[in-house]
């Protein structure tokens, strides 16, 4: 069957952002067969600016429901035999898709594969910038979400899309489901994403609701798995701290 490729960006006022993160896109190494972008609701000029790219785009509106539901109507209105995903304020490195693509050649049981990311800060949080500089949040690290993720699409038909009631942690929800069911993941040591930290963020926004409901992601998973046997066996991802990392090189 052919390799073909779908990219799906789920985006909410994103009119500062987006047009860089299409570009990374279209500056890929490996090409994406289709580039889909969700608008949720935005009420900026972000359709001006997905209009500029012509039908080398193809634009979805829908009320706002939430990133992981845009990411969901993506992926139900993508055709690849591979889906990938990318946020409108972040940005591929070039040659992401087709390193991937390579570990799926080597592997031929690999459902998906992720990589690394890093954190970039815009102009006016530079201090926030040489606050974290040196420590971890200013270093390559392992990234389980969405956009370090190529998959194949039977995964998802597998095993389900992102919970649309998650406002907070969907991608770990995702990942930890494909886990549970036996998905094979590889990562990759190349940095796949570049992650802007900007004032604007979700996951500065909303820290406070994001650990919250990443506890609550932790315990239902332990909760489904003692259902099963009797003690939640443990399960690592690899470059993970349970994979062997010092504890001390994961805090910021």
């Amino acid at each position: 069957m052919q390799t073909t490729i779908s990219c799906v960006v789920p985006v909410f006022n994103g009119e500062r952002y987006v047009a860089e993160a299409l570009e990374s896109i279209f500056r890929q190494t490996h090409p994406v067969a289709e580039l889909i972008v969700v608008d949720d609701g935005s009420e900026d000029r972000t359709p001006d600016v997905v209009a500029e790219f012509g039908d080398r785009v193809r634009y979805i509106r829908q009320a706002n429901s939430g990133a992981p539901a845009a990411r969901n109507r993506g992926l139900r209105e993508s055709s690849g035999s591979f889906v990938s995903f990318l946020d409108a304020d972040d940005l591929w490195q070039e040659e992401k898709l087709a390193s991937q693509l390579a570990r799926f050649e080597c592997l031929d049981d690999l459902d998906v594969c992720v990589g690394h990311a890093r954190n970039f800060w815009v102009e006016e949080l530079r201090e926030e910038e040489r606050l974290y500089e040196g420590r971890r949040r200013s270093r390559p690290i392992p990234a389980y979400v969405s956009s370090t993720m190529l998959a194949r699409r039977n995964v998802f038909e597998e095993i389900g899309s992102f919970d649309p009631e998650l406002r907070h942690g969907h991608d770990v929800e995702w990942f930890i489901r494909a886990a549970e069911h036996g998905v094979v993941i590889d990562l990759i040591p190349d940095v796949v994403l570049y992650r802007r930290m900007h004032s604007a963020g979700i996951s500065r926004i909303g820290a406070r609701k994001s650990l919250d409901a990443h506890l609550a992601i932790i315990k239902a998973s332990l909760d489904r798995r003692r259902k099963v046997t009797d003690a939640a066996a443990p399960y690592a991802f690899p470059g993970s701290v349970e994979e062997g990392q010092d504890r001390s090189e994961t805090e910021d």
